[in-house]
């Protein structure tokens, strides 16, 4: 059985093919000085050579966030020291003092960026680290499996950050018609926030445009059925349409939610779950899932139920977990790359059951 490749395995790959990336850059491919020179610190700041600092800066982002944590700023220093000193002794005759800070400036930056994406560690916590409800044995088998997969789950978090941010400029002139149609159709806000269940048990507001009359919650059950008194005429085009999901991409920026994930759910049936279901909080709360596509008529299932919500506990929530666990134990960035082409599918009219 072939051995998979580790993400610390991976890092540590890109880590040297940067390095060998900025050797070629800063040694082999710089002209060479006939005589040496010597610049103090702050030479360039003094002469205002804004391009070379903020060049010197930016080159050594990419490697503070491979690398990551204070040891990645270390390395960023000394690489730097390194390279001043042989461009000064060995190669090319000369050496600027301001590029080891602005190299290590560099560096912390791309460290940051990676904390703030929550790459690494932040992306997945210690098992001890975890809350108590989660370190089960049955919740173990499945932080074991991420905890192999770091790397991808933080490619899955800055595609998150950077798809949420194009979306949000893409869509902020329809979601603007959104906003007014729902302000025509009905009395109440515009948008529509519940709390909800995220990663290790961490409560959040999420945001979806209104699709139901006002104080809707307290009508009704949690969940919706088909043909809902209580869904808006726009209401109604919206959820078909999925749009109403579309304010969500600040809770994906804000890092509570991510694009394909387990859809969040309200406190009360979360304290219904058994101890597997917990794994799926060791990953941010979904917009879509494969639970989500092979449920997507979910509504009609639950009208003909004398009690929506035990029919939800017992029935429905069981048999989406299958799917939920399921993509944990296999999750793959690239899969959920293909669970939001099939969600695209399913809204256009496929069929996956």
């Amino acid at each position: 059985m072939r051995k998979r490749v580790s993400s610390s395995s991976i890092r540590i790959i890109a880590a040297v093919l940067y390095i060998c990336f900025i050797f070629r850059m800063t040694l082999w491919d710089r002209s060479v000085y006939p005589y040496h020179i010597f610049y103090g610190l702050f030479w360039e700041l003094k002469n205002q050579m804004w391009g070379d600092i903020l060049k010197n800066i930016v080159f050594f982002v990419p490697l503070g966030f491979i690398i990551g944590g204070r040891k990645g700023v270390v390395v960023g220093f000394l690489l730097s020291c390194g390279i001043e000193t042989a461009q000064y002794f060995i190669r090319l005759g000369y050496c600027e003092v301001d590029d080891v800070l602005n190299n290590t400036i560099g560096t912390a930056i791309g460290v940051y960026i990676r904390n703030k994406l929550r790459v690494g560690n932040g992306v997945l916590r210690r098992w001890e680290e975890l809350p108590e409800f989660m370190r089960t044995p049955e919740v173990r088998p499945y932080w074991d499996k991420l905890n192999k997969k770091r790397f991808q789950l933080g490619l899955k978090r800055a595609f998150d950050l950077c798809v949420a941010i194009m979306a949000l400029i893409a869509t902020v002139i329809p979601m603007a018609i959104i906003a007014i149609l729902i302000k025509m159709d009905s009395k109440g806000p515009v948008f529509y926030k519940q709390e909800r269940v995220t990663t290790y048990g961490k409560k959040f507001k999420i945001h979806k445009f209104r699709t139901m009359v006002s104080n809707a919650d307290k009508i009704g059950t949690s969940v919706t059925v088909s043909n809902d008194s209580r869904v808006t005429k726009v209401g109604a085009k919206l959820r078909n349409l999925r749009l109403d999901e579309l304010p969500q991409v600040f809770d994906v920026i804000n890092g509570d939610m991510s694009f394909v994930g387990t859809r969040p759910e309200v406190t009360k049936y979360v304290k219904k779950y058994k101890p597997e279901f917990y794994a799926t909080l060791l990953m941010p709360a979904g917009i879509t899932s494969e639970a989500s596509i092979r449920y997507k008529d979910e509504y009609s299932l639950l009208s003909a139920a004398d009690d929506v919500d035990k029919v939800y506990i017992e029935q429905v929530l069981p048999a989406k977990m299958v799917w939920n666990l399921e993509s944990v134990r296999r999750f793959r960035f690239l899969r959920e790359i293909l669970t939001m082409f099939r969600t695209v599918a399913a809204v256009l009219g496929k069929d996956y059951n």
